[in-house]
């Protein structure tokens, strides 16, 4: 246990700033204030536009990109290993135990839901 509370540590300290830039900028995007408007009634921050192409792994060729990409895969590998680690002990210490799994349900639903509300 005392290793796994390790693991969980270090992966987390290594993904904790990437974790909150998709945060913030997930959140300004889901504004598309990165965006210029066409009628000129709002001009997107240079620093927003910027910074939101880093999503946009697609754009980048050659070496640059290939090394890009890896960089996705292994901080995708660290948030899923830091995720499953920390199911792993909040499974093991949250008492009552249902309120382990009402979070766990709240957690999966809400991107369902969120999901549903977008298509419908």
């Amino acid at each position: 246990m005392r290793t796994l509370v390790q693991v969980h540590r270090y992966l987390s300290c290594f993904i904790a700033p990437a974790m909150l830039f998709f945060a913030v900028s997930g959140a300004w995007q889901a504004f598309r204030l990165q965006d210029t408007r066409k009628d000129g009634s709002y001009v997107a921050p240079p620093v927003l536009h910027q910074l939101s192409e880093i999503h946009k792994a697609g754009e980048v060729s050659g070496v640059g990109g290939w090394l890009f990409r890896g960089g996705q895969v292994a901080l995708a590998a660290a948030f899923g290993a830091v995720a499953i680690t920390g199911l792993v002990l909040a499974s093991q210490r949250t008492r009552p135990r249902w309120l382990f799994w009402a979070t766990l349900g709240a957690g999966v639903a809400t991107p369902v839901l969120l999901s549903l509300i977008r298509s419908g």
